[in-house]
């Protein structure tokens, strides 16, 4: 159906695809499987036929992409990563509008999008770009499907979007392939993988290796350990300094490690010496058992990814700070309404200083307009929120310069050098002229771009862009940091050297407020709340909450509390 040869894409120097060849069969799912930045979208607008690729070739159901593209751009539907349907119309006249462009009617294909339009036929006469997330994925797909296509291109389909709308849309690929369509996917959540008849990795423009899932983890042949204890920052400290650990990463709530394979220690013996290890450092709660790769283990090792590590001593302190009695963050009543509607429902809780709190919710939920209560952005209706021992509803000025906040979206300056950013976010944040150019010195050190620091913002890969701007958010040390969606399209890698960035903040006393969709994230965090429909549902630490819900992880916990949400 899909075939690939050598296909090579050079924008100036940088060579963006490197000799890529695939081939797709009829009828299955196939998936590119890496970060932002790794080549995905160029492959999917030369194969789209909206990009003429330098060298290489490649076929469509037999027909070839530069010579019949106007035949392909018939046959084929095309979802790119970026919401791009008309946001001045309606759900319903987008739809009509790309029916009328293949001649066709919703009518004529509505089995197709069915499950979908159901969830969008409520908001049918809202326009496109007053809709959630999750909301806008679904009605981009159901355009992309109103002709029937036999060849589905899906660009990053769920970046962004919370994990019951991504368990949605991955049933209804199922769903798609069993009507014989073609979907070629492309994703940077390493979990989807599994869901696909073969994946391709990829990195800097390159397949790392192409193959079913299955076969991809039987190849893993690394010694792989998961560890955790009750002190989890600390512990990825100490287990980097034990001699026998190769690599050390968190993965949710717990540490997976590998193990030197040159050890004459058999996996007893292993297991009872790391134990011993670990114990004289004072840790308690220890869990260490050997276990199954995932394909995410599998992408770190082709990716050889353990060479750029962040070094945990580095950028932690040997203590951690002790904040059990300082609160930054209290909201009771917490309400906002826009006329009818109300956004965030009477919500209480607390934060503690240092604190990792996790704010998870579906798209919808509320979570951005808490936020903004919460930076002073925007007033409530009615409740309290003291921030920083400020009160958002009368202080909001005096807020600003205690917190940090870290968008979705990457929001430097591209056209500036990085000390150029940091020097100018700084001056924004009132810092003083003699600290400024210390804390710029500083934070180079911490995150080893002391070569970097004259180069171009826009010249750095996407992990290194994201762990600049969380250092520049929190340049001039505030009390609190907002994250939102921190880690979105980065690879497994740069996501956890990021959370090791987070470690080391809330170490410092600094609270970290951080929201994500990545749920084995929300294991690293202290404590979560869970908003469905502008209500906390659910309030406690990972391990409390997947007790009390009988879960295995919190994505079941999410996907409990969340699933029957009637905001989307």
């Amino acid at each position: 159906m899909i075939q690939v040869e050598n296909i090579e894409k050079k924008y100036a120097k940088v060579n963006t695809l490197k000799d890529i060849s695939l081939h797709v069969n009829k009828g299955e799912i196939f998936g590119i499987i890496g970060p932002d930045g790794s080549g995905k979208t160029t492959l999917f607008r030369i194969l789209s036929t909206v990009l003429l690729a330098d060298k290489g070739k490649a076929c469509i159901n037999g027909w070839d992409i530069v010579k019949d593209y106007r035949i392909i751009r018939n046959h084929i539907g095309y979802m790119p990563g970026r919401f791009s349907l008309y946001q001045d119309l309606s759900v319903e006249e987008n739809l009509e509008f790309f029916a009328s462009i293949f001649k066709t009617s919703i009518e004529s294909n509505y089995y197709l999008i069915k499950d979908l339009y159901q969830q969008l036929e409520p908001f049918k006469k809202r326009r496109a770009g007053a809709l959630s997330g999750g909301m806008k994925q679904k009605l981009a797909l159901c355009c992309a499907l109103i002709h029937k296509p036999d060849v589905l291109f899906l660009d990053e389909p769920t970046t962004g979007v919370d994990p019951v709308s991504r368990k949605e849309l991955w049933d209804m690929l199922k769903r798609l392939k069993s009507e014989g369509i073609t979907i070629l996917v492309s994703t940077s959540y390493m979990d989807e993988a599994a869901r696909c008849d073969h994946i391709a990795l990829m990195l800097k423009g390159k397949f790392l290796i192409v193959d079913t899932p299955s076969n991809i983890v039987t190849q893993y042949n690394e010694k792989l350990w998961a560890v955790s204890s009750n002190t989890m920052a600390k512990l990825l400290i100490d287990l980097r300094s034990y001699p026998l650990i190769k690599s050390c990463y968190a993965f949710g709530d717990v540490h997976h490690i590998t193990t030197m394979q040159t050890s004459s220690k058999n996996d007893i013996e292993l297991q009872h010496d790391l134990h011993e290890y670990l114990e004289k450092l004072k840790h308690q709660d220890l869990f260490i058992s050997k276990i199954k790769a995932s394909i995410e283990d599998c992408f770190m090792v082709l990716a050889g990814s353990s060479s750029n590590t962040l070094h945990s001593k580095k950028i932690m302190n040997s203590t951690a700070y002790n904040y059990q009695n300082d609160i930054s963050i209290r909201t009771e009543g917490l309400t906002k309404r826009f006329g009818n509607f109300t956004a965030v429902d009477n919500i209480t809780f607390h934060v503690k200083k240092g604190e990792i709190f996790g704010f998870l919710g579906a798209n919808g939920a509320g979570k951005t307009t808490a936020i903004k209560m919460l930076c002073g952005l925007s007033k409530p209706t009615s409740g309290i929120a003291i921030v920083a021992g400020y009160d958002v509803a009368t202080q909001s000025e005096q807020i600003k310069k205690n917190i940090g906040y870290m968008s979705q979206k990457f929001a430097l300056y591209d056209d500036l050098k990085v000390w150029e950013n940091m020097r100018l976010y700084a001056g924004i944040y009132g810092m003083e002229e003699k600290k400024i150019a210390y804390r710029i010195n500083e934070i180079l050190i911490q995150l080893g771009f002391e070569n970097e620091k004259n180069k171009f913002v826009k010249a750095l890969p996407i992990g290194w862009k994201q762990k600049l701007a969380f250092s520049i958010s929190i340049i001039h040390q505030p009390e609190i940091v907002f994250l939102d969606e921190p880690t979105g399209g980065v690879d497994p890698a740069a996501r956890r050297q990021f959370w090791e960035l987070i470690y080391a903040t809330a170490e410092k006393g600094i609270t970290v407020f951080v929201t994500t969709h990545y749920m084995d994230e929300a294991e690293y965090c202290n404590r979560i709340c869970i908003l469905v429909d502008g209500k906390i549902v659910a309030l406690n630490s990972p391990k409390k909450l997947k007790e009390t819900f009988a879960a295995q992880n919190i994505d079941e916990v999410f996907q409990l509390l969340a699933r029957n949400a009637n905001r989307t």
